[in-house]
Parts: structure tokens; sequence; C-alpha cells
């Protein structure tokens, strides 16, 4: 799979360096961005048989097995929620590892979105063997900062003590969930995000997507291929549905339990996300109110002057939210206090 193109500049620099590459690598980016896809090439450029080469020579045993997702020194970790957004390579090596809790799959009505302990110390075991086709052995994980407390512990003497020509690859878009001692012993790479203008043009060129369409979903925070995910027509009525209810709740037509439990159907850290880029470019635009924008403001410049301070508040509590470990806290008592402070706002100013 090609790597993104806003990806590409530091993509050529690891080839360069792929016989320095360190033990131990935390590669951070946006959510949405394609991370896990540049965690596999790395992956697949580390198990390639021809070792002079700077990218994988697509021809070798490992190569063929690496694309068919079996390679058997191909260890990745990841959660149900995550894979149902990666490629077919990486659901296929990721497999191996789904059910090495107690309760399988089929048993549950929830989508795991946690790391398992479990998950840890089965592939830790693997990793102690001798690799199966050449000398490396790569751990993929992703999410990353998806590791509950347990398995960061398991995996920290890992990384103290690695195997011999063991690679440990930790994606993540939310490193400050990560434990210190976690991030301290992994060498940091911070990918490029794509600018708004470079993700739009690469939907709207690439992926035919409607322009006023990738304007939006990228105006309110989403990755490019999340708006790829988004770009459904029972997707995109409920993302309308979402703004029209913020436009209404910021208007003082509806309360703020009623846009809650009307949010709440959908995808709540999406509506905050969306809460959060509409604050802060309502605040950007009392800031600079000559300056136009493609996608309209719900939030008026006269408004965000007048509240500047509680929507300042809401805004930087929505970012602590947002890098909390996921279900630390209930979702929708957060939503629903957030959408008090809108509303008294809205009324208040009224």
């Amino acid at each position: 799979m090609a790597i993104s193109p806003w990806h590409q500049t530091q993509w050529r620099s690891l080839q360069e360096r792929r016989h320095v590459i360190p033990s131990s690598m935390l590669i951070v980016g946006k959510s949405g961005t394609d991370l896990p896809n540049l965690g596999m090439e790395l992956a697949g450029m580390l198990l390639c048989n021809v070792g002079n080469s700077d990218k994988p020579c697509t021809a070798c045993n490992s190569c063929h097995m690496f694309a068919r997702g079996v390679h058997p020194d191909l260890h990745v970790i990841s959660t149900e929620e995550a894979e149902g957004m990666c490629d077919l390579r990486f659901r296929n090596h990721s497999m191996r590892y789904a059910d090495s809790d107690s309760t399988k799959r089929e048993r549950r009505t929830t989508v795991r979105n946690i790391i398992t302990v479990n998950q840890i110390r089965a592939v830790t075991d693997a990793l102690n063997k001798s690799a199966g086709l050449g000398s490396s052995k790569i751990c993929l994980i992703y999410p990353a900062d998806a590791l509950n407390l347990n398995a960061a512990n398991a995996l920290l003497k890992s990384l103290e003590e690695p195997t011999g020509g063991t690679y440990f690859l930790l994606v993540s878009s939310s490193p400050s969930n990560l434990p210190p001692t976690i991030r301290s012993r992994c060498s940091r790479l911070n990918l490029n995000n794509p600018t708004s203008d470079e993700s739009i043009e690469w939907l709207t060129v690439k992926h035919k997507v409607d322009l006023k369409v990738a304007q939006q979903l990228i105006t309110h925070g989403l990755g490019p291929y999340e708006v790829l995910q988004m770009n459904t027509r029972e997707n995109l009525e409920a993302h309308q549905a979402l703004i029209d209810g913020l436009t209404s709740l910021i208007s003082g037509n509806i309360s703020a339990g009623a846009f809650a439990r009307q949010s709440g159907i959908y995808d709540i850290v999406l509506t905050l996300k969306v809460i959060q880029s509409e604050i802060l470019r309502g605040l950007r635009k009392s800031a600079q109110p000559h300056h136009d924008t493609d996608v309209p403001v719900l939030i008026s410049p006269d408004l965000a002057v007048e509240f500047r301070e509680a929507l300042f508040s809401v805004y930087f509590a929505i970012g602590r939210f947002l890098s909390w470990p996921k279900k630390s806290v209930d979702e929708q008592l957060f939503l629903e206090d957030v959408a008090l402070k809108l509303a008294f706002c809205a009324q208040t100013r009224g």
C-alpha cells in the first residue's frame, strides 16, 4: 500500500536510515492520517530478506508472506475497534493475538477498544523464540495508547531488555495516554500531519469526495482517512443532524439534555471534536471578523467575545477529556455538562 503524500518525506528518511532504526520506536501522528499503514510499511522494510535495499524488494519469500498477511515474524497487537479501520494485511497479522484473552469475540456484545495484558504476554512469549524466516522480529502495536496499565507494565520489561533482532513499533495518536516509563524507552518520531488544504485536495481529487463534504468534515477535526469512512449517505445524514442539533442548542431552541441525548445516539467523541472545533472557529472569527471561511461558523463572533473565558474553559475541558484513556469517565455525562455550559452562554446572552 502506498505511503500517504504527507508522510513521504519522513518515509524517505526512514528508508535511508534502514540499518540504524532504533529497536523501540514511538510513531506519533494525528488520527485518521494513515498511521498504521506507515507502521506496516516500516515493518515490511525491516523484514525484507534483501538487506542491501532501502525499500522492500517485494520479490523475496519474506515480502510475499508479509503481503499475504501471514508473516511469522510480524506480530501485530491491536483492538477490535482499530482493526476495522486498517487494511487486510494488518487485520490478518493481528488475528493471531485477537483472542488471547479468555473472552472470545463471539461471546461479547461490545467491541473491545483496549489492549490487554494477555495479548502482551502472548506476543512476548512469541518474541522470545527464534525468528522464523530471517533475523528480525517485529512487534507492531496500534493504537499503543489503548494499552491498559497491566499491559503497559508487561510490555515495559521487553522494551528494557529486547531480544536480539527485535523491533517494537508503537503507533499512537494520543501518546500522552502512555505511561512515561513507556515513552521514555522509545525513540519518538513525530509524523507530519496534512494541512486542511492538502487533505481536501487529496479527498476531492484522488477519491472524488464532494468538496463541501470534505471541507466540513476536515474543518470539524477529522483526518482524511476518517472522512473516507464517513463518506456514506447514512453517516453524512447523521453528521448533518449533529450540526443541526448544535445550531439549535446554541440558538436556544433545544435544551442541553435533548441535545446530549440526540448526539449520544451518534458518536460522542466525534460530537465533542465538532464542538471543540466550532468553539475555536468562533473565537478566531471574533478576533479576525473579516476572515472568510468555507464552512459557516456556528458560534457567532458576538457570543465568542461575550463568553470568551467560558468557551475557552469548555474547549480545554474537551481537550483533556479526549486525552484521557477511553471509558475512564462517563462520556454521556461529560457531553451533557458541555451542552449545559454552551446552553448557559446562549441563554444568558439571549
